[in-house]
């Protein structure tokens, strides 16, 4: 069987096409390779694997590259934390609305050919005003919808889906990350703020960022907020195959999941966890800063629907994702100084 990936030399996007390729699938991997420049992770050289660099916006391209695709896994975003949802905020809503229509129009041209359906990365920041715990599927649409740009946007593509089915009978399955963590975020070389407070957006999520600044000994550690925000966290290997179960699986069809790991902390807790993993025996100081006004304060899902109808688990715990990261880092950034 044969998958088209967009955003394939991405973060998550280079973990499913690994995933779909230790499952015996034919790839065809899209990415423009406009965030990091060259990609993150060293590219499959694998005969099942096709890398094409091209702009998933690109309606005519993604319909020649989806010719005798059994799947469409439609992952292409300009995706970053907090402070790159803020700062590239227009860049945001409209380069990911024009990704999701040419994936979703382009599915619907392939309709009742080989296509089964289309496979949507959607966010976990379409529960962005969500206030309870244990939030389930289809609570997105009985809270307000999101503040961001990313968040309403993302909430935007689940809406692409569901009218592409309604109207054209495209089938789709919508998947929502949880906080991925694995190896291969990099600096971003485009995200300098307006200020030139390129340091604070460094990466696009929290642990690749503390795990750099605890390498630095940062201390007093920077934080934002009042440290008790909750969030649960996702090994990467774990959410490719969830991305994959979904993909593949009869019961996803034309429904939507939480994809999230079991177990959680308070951001106060996960710096003192980084710092000390990196600087074991070394007080750690900690300097509360200002929170975004969009900042989640609980991030908690209840994952039950994609355990049963996906038996999808994921159980790597945060400090085996913790282990790879830091290696990781240590690693980008020493070829950064040799260069």
């Amino acid at each position: 069987m044969k998958v088209l990936v967009t955003g394939a030399a991405g973060f998550l996007g280079g973990y499913v096409v690994e995933e779909l390729l230790t499952r015996g699938y034919t790839v065809v991997g899209l990415d423009n390779l406009a965030k990091y420049g060259r990609p993150a992770r060293t590219l499959p050289d694998h005969a099942r694997y096709t890398h094409v660099a091209g702009d998933a916006t690109d309606k005519d391209l993604l319909y020649e590259l989806s010719a005798g695709c059994d799947h469409f896994i439609a992952n292409a975003a300009l995706i970053g934390g907090v402070r790159y949802m803020k700062d590239l905020a227009y860049d945001i809503l409209t380069t990911n609305n024009q990704l999701v229509g040419a994936a979703a129009e382009v599915g619907i041209r392939r309709r009742g050919e080989k296509l089964r359906k289309v496979t949507y990365l959607s966010s976990s920041m379409v529960y962005e005003h969500h206030t309870g715990i244990g939030f389930r599927e289809g609570d997105e649409r009985e809270i307000a919808p999101p503040s961001t740009a990313y968040g309403f946007q993302k909430l935007g593509v689940e809406y692409y889906a569901r009218a592409a089915w309604s109207q054209y009978n495209l089938p789709y399955t919508i998947v929502r990350p949880f906080n991925c963590v694995g190896a291969g975020e990099r600096h971003a070389p485009h995200t300098s703020t307006s200020s030139g407070d390129r340091q604070r957006m460094v990466r696009g999520h929290v642990i690749p960022d503390f795990v750099e600044r605890a390498l630095r000994r940062e201390n007093p550690f920077r934080i934002l907020g009042d440290g008790n925000q909750f969030r649960t966290f996702t090994y990467a290997r774990d959410m490719a195959r969830g991305v994959v179960l979904a993909m593949e699986s009869d019961a996803a069809y034309n429904e939507d999941f939480n994809l999230s790991g079991r177990y959680g902390c308070t951001i106060t807790e996960l710096a003192r966890l980084v710092w000390g993993r990196i600087n074991p025996g070394v007080p750690l100081r900690l300097r509360h800063e200002e929170p975004f006004p969009d900042d989640v304060r609980v991030r908690k899902p209840d994952t039950s629907k994609a355990e049963e109808a996906l038996g999808f688990v994921a159980e790597t715990p945060l400090e085996a994702m913790l282990d790879e990261v830091i290696a990781w880092v240590r690693e980008a950034e020493l070829v950064t100084a040799q260069r």
